[in-house]
């Protein structure tokens, strides 16, 4: 079996989680939700292909009154021997004396190394704020990540990102779901600013979050032209993909789309285990 990483999914236990986006009124309007309305935790992911070695779990919403209950969850429902890393979830432009604050709980939480607040659409002015600004910093000083998840067609956004990774230099920044790149916006000066930014990655995933999404070919080569060999993650968004195709159908599609086998070691393992595993908090 091939070894390989996930940086992207998200595991639920409906009985011990809220998950009121998910679970309050009809839920979003997904494709066979139904599919992802369930529990979901790391023996879900097993197949006859490949073999989940360690995985990043993305906030989804346990307890966003109390965001380390998720990651002392996740600690106590993982298998000992596979090795995982946490990204949690603070308000990214909240008032930064409670940012900080909040932060704090957080550290000493069990495999805890950054945050993501979800900004899509007309969220994406809170990337804006001067408190977002401040927490930013914040976490560029303890060395932790963000996980940043906009449209890379909002401008103002990708520049307040790239001016912090600048200030920054060591601060670990990466776009989710290939920053929702489709056919319907040109990307060419959002992909310019980004690309000299090497603490900047991307993550390969989130093709069902587009209406009209770019071919999987086409993308990719877009990635690794802006982004480079090293800069760039296959991730699987697992169970939000379920909208779209089943976790052995995801990674297949990607081994289909890389021949070399260097390039997909780095797509499918190496760059994941370097950005989230190498000298991590």
């Amino acid at each position: 079996m091939m070894q390989i990483i996930d940086p992207h999914l998200h595991f639920f236990d409906l009985s011990l989680g809220q998950y009121h986006w998910l679970t309050q009124g009809s839920g979003p309007n997904w494709p066979n939700l139904e599919k992802i309305k369930q529990n979901h935790h790391y023996a879900d992911l097993a197949n006859t292909e490949f073999a989940v070695q360690r995985f990043v779990h993305i906030e989804a919403g346990f307890d966003n009154t109390k965001p380390s209950a998720e990651l002392e969850w996740l600690a106590n429902s993982t298998p000992e021997h596979v090795p995982f890393k946490a990204i949690s979830y603070i308000q990214i432009d909240s008032e930064p004396t409670i940012f900080e604050q909040q932060l704090t709980e957080l550290l000493s939480a069990p495999n805890f190394i950054g945050i993501r607040d979800i900004t899509e659409g007309e969220d994406h002015l809170r990337l804006l704020s001067d408190n977002t600004k401040t927490n930013l910093s914040t976490l560029a000083k303890h060395g932790l990540i963000f996980e940043a998840q906009f449209e890379l067609c909002h401008l103002n956004a990708v520049k307040i990102v790239v001016e912090l990774a600048k200030q920054y230099p060591s601060f670990k920044v990466v776009l989710n779901h290939a920053g929702f790149i489709d056919n319907l916006h040109d990307y060419t000066i959002a992909l310019s600013l980004l690309r000299d930014t090497d603490s900047i990655f991307i993550k390969f995933s989130g093709q069902e979050h587009c209406a009209d999404a770019l071919d999987s070919k086409a993308k990719l080569k877009l990635l690794l032209n802006y982004f480079g060999e090293d800069r760039v993650m296959f991730s699987s968004n697992y169970p939000v993909c379920l909208m779209r195709e089943g976790y052995f159908q995801v990674w297949q599609g990607y081994k289909q789309l890389v021949s070399d086998s260097l390039l997909w070691h780095k797509l499918s393992f190496a760059n994941a285990e370097r950005f989230y595993f190498v000298n991590s908090v």
